[in-house]
């Protein structure tokens, strides 16, 4: 994939999940090893105003059972689909902050993806990552891990190197790189 597609500005919070196709738990470098996705919040509240789910994730759970409860829109939502918006603000809850800024960088990173990139991810990357072996995600996962800490130029040259690539297969190097470029656009 081309490098320069990736460009993005400054870190900026996001307010609703991308076409909730990234998931949480499919995301590369989610804690359980699963790969490209971001947690139930986004998929979850997907058909929520944007507003809404900016502002519930801000909250308190105090607060957003009170918005929840003082809310006619909300309250006249089918009942299963109030337990399901319960349970995925309850989630995003238990996240840590590490964890939410994660999905949320998905988020951005997502929305601000052209239409091409997007069939690219759900039609091949995210198919290839999740016939992989839970091991050779992990494996990925890890030197994704030492990539982010890297400056771009380091990433480059790691990327380059054959003793950092070591141990992948072709197809699995193709796959880091596919990720580097997605997680740690250039001229970020």
């Amino acid at each position: 994939m081309a490098q320069g597609l990736w460009e993005r500005p400054p870190r900026l919070r996001m307010v609703q999940g991308p076409g909730q196709r990234l998931r949480p738990n499919e995301a590369p470098d989610a804690n359980n090893g699963e790969g490209p996705q971001g947690p139930g919040a986004g998929r979850g509240m997907a058909g929520l105003p944007p507003k809404w789910v900016e502002g519930l994730r801000d909250m308190s759970p105090e607060e957003q059972e009170r918005f929840l409860n003082n809310n006619r829109r909300f309250q006249n939502l089918p009942l299963e689909r109030q337990a399901q918006i319960r349970n995925n603000l309850q989630k995003w809850n238990q996240l840590s902050p590490t964890e939410r800024d994660a999905i949320r960088d998905r988020e951005y990173m997502w929305e601000h993806m052209s239409p091409e990139q997007r069939q690219y991810v759900q039609g091949v990357l995210l198919p290839r990552w999740q016939q992989m072996p839970l091991e050779r995600r992990q494996l990925i996962n890890g030197r994704l891990h030492t990539l982010k800490s890297m400056t771009p130029a380091e990433r480059e040259a790691a990327l380059d190197d054959p003793r950092f690539m070591q141990g992948l297969s072709p197809d699995e190097q193709s796959m880091l790189r596919d990720l580097n470029s997605l997680r740690n656009p250039p001229n970020q």
